[in-house]
């Protein structure tokens, strides 16, 4: 989120009281609870609000091998807290991306997410199960895919 590396975190730890408390991992590779972190991040100057979302692009990957790239504009990825839940991606598409997203994920279960880089978080791969539950229209003529799996699916990708 602050493009830093381990060594800032680390300085922030330990220079600032109210840094967030490690939520969960190890002591070598700590986690820490989103949102507090970005409440920290943006309390202290170390980011900005985002005005306007960049886009997502998710790299979709469905039977016999077929891959498409997306793009999603002002992308909502919500992940889920726990290994039940799933997690979901929205945003806006054209006709044609929709209509093909909704064909790759369709039908037998199996379509992937090889790569998906959204805005705030790494690169993330989902094994399979994702799929197309919803797409709305707006009145101003935009097209909202939102496109779930389950969080258990959830990697980080490759680096490519």
């Amino acid at each position: 989120m602050a493009q830093v590396g381990r060594a800032a975190v680390a300085n922030w730890r330990r220079r600032h009281a109210d840094f967030p408390v490690q939520a969960c991992g190890t002591g070598v590779h700590p986690q820490f609870d989103r949102p507090a972190v970005v409440a920290w991040l943006l309390a202290h100057d170390k980011i900005d609000v985002p005005v306007a979302m960049p886009s997502a692009s998710p790299v979709v990957i469905g039977a016999r091998r077929r891959t498409s790239r997306f793009r999603l504009d002002d992308p909502r990825l919500v992940l889920a807290d726990d290994a039940e839940g799933q997690d979901q991606l929205s945003g806006w598409s054209t006709n044609a991306d929709a209509d093909e997203l909704a064909a790759l994920t369709a039908g037998a279960p199996g379509a992937l997410v090889g790569r998906l880089t959204a805005p705030g978080t790494t690169p993330l791969g989902v094994l399979g199960e994702v799929r197309v539950i919803e797409q709305f229209r707006s009145g101003a003529g935009g097209l909202r895919v939102t496109l779930v799996w389950p969080t258990g699916l959830r990697g980080t990708a490759a680096a490519s």
